[in-house]
């Protein structure tokens, strides 16, 4: 899947190896919603059909599970779109943060859609009725679980390739279909040993798992937003980068802001107050270049004098 995802990648997207350029970033995305409206649509309709001509209410709810993904994958779209667009007077860092609202939005349509599927299920628990479970039925069933796994390593795959928490939220939504279509099959077999309200239960399955994913994806997205903690080992590459410089004592108060692919960042560096002031910012100036140049950020240099000796000792120690 990784070969014909990459091949997939080289056909429809210019400069595709260019991931740190946003323009790019959401070609990614692009190509990956509109593979995943085409391909839901399609399985979408398959489902309603057999589910129409079955009576289950747990197929019903993969169906429309499938269908929801359309709308996810609309959503998807709109952020790329709008993650694109370069940075203005109001948003001086660009628009990358709108893929963190784009997965929260696809979490909160998975748990409404989730929460509905549930008192499908409830209902039909109650209230058991037989379906038709035929085998060219459970075997279209098959295929459609096979599709939507591939769907969603081609989402994963595309989410690995430009980190995009949009994109993961997408396959995680294909992963949980093709697993309750697992749950349909076996609600199919139940029916087939005379187990009537399996059906129900598995749709109640479903639904439970829908709105639990659905609450791991808005966590992240909120993180996202929110900000978090940068990587030990990044802080440990810049602190090392800026310690190569002779000159430079020491870094500390380092503080990273992510805005999608633009990445700001600020940090203290300590120097002998013995250096002249254009000595001093004339260093701290070639520190923040290095850095944005290797990590590919916005960087902003705070100068520390230190004032003695022994302070200076006592910041190597």
């Amino acid at each position: 899947m990784k070969r014909f995802t990459k091949w997939f990648v080289l056909k429809t997207i210019p400069n595709w190896q260019n991931t740190s350029d946003q323009e790019v970033r959401s070609r990614y995305g692009i190509v990956g919603g509109w593979t995943s409206i085409v391909v839901n649509i399609v399985l979408s309709i398959v489902k309603i059909v057999i589910a129409v001509f079955t009576g289950s209410v747990s197929l019903i709810a993969d169906a429309i599970h499938t269908l929801s993904d359309v709308a996810t994958s609309v959503v998807i779209l709109w952020s790329f779109h709008i993650a694109a667009k370069p940075a203005d007077e109001k948003h001086p860092f660009g628009h990358g943060r709108m893929e963190a609202i784009s997965t929260i939005v696809v979490a909160v349509i998975l748990i409404y859609v989730g929460i509905e599927l549930g008192k499908s299920g409830v209902h039909r628990i109650l209230n058991p009725t037989e379906i038709s479970a035929t085998w060219p039925v459970m075997f279209i069933i098959v295929l459609t679980i096979i599709i939507k796994e591939g769907l969603g390593r081609i989402s994963r795959e595309l989410s690995q390739m430009i980190k995009s928490s949009a994109l993961e939220a997408d396959f995680w939504h294909h992963r949980i279909d093709a697993i309750s279509s697992i749950l349909v099959l076996i609600a199919f077999a139940g029916q087939r040993l005379g187990v009537l309200w399996l059906d129900g239960v598995m749709g109640l399955g479903v639904s439970l798992m829908i709105v639990w994913t659905g609450w791991l994806i808005i966590r992240n997205g909120i993180d996202d937003l929110l900000g978090t903690s940068p990587d030990k080992d990044f802080v440990d590459d810049v602190r090392k980068t800026a310690l190569a410089f002779d000159g430079v004592i020491d870094v500390h108060d380092l503080i990273v802001h992510q805005y999608g692919q633009n990445m700001v960042m600020s940090m203290h560096v300590a120097m002998d107050e013995r250096l002249s002031f254009k000595v001093a910012h004339r260093l701290g100036t070639i520190v923040g270049l290095e850095i944005d140049c290797i990590y590919n950020t916005h960087t902003t240099v705070h100068i520390d004098p230190v004032n003695s000796d022994s302070e200076i000792r006592e910041i190597k120690g």
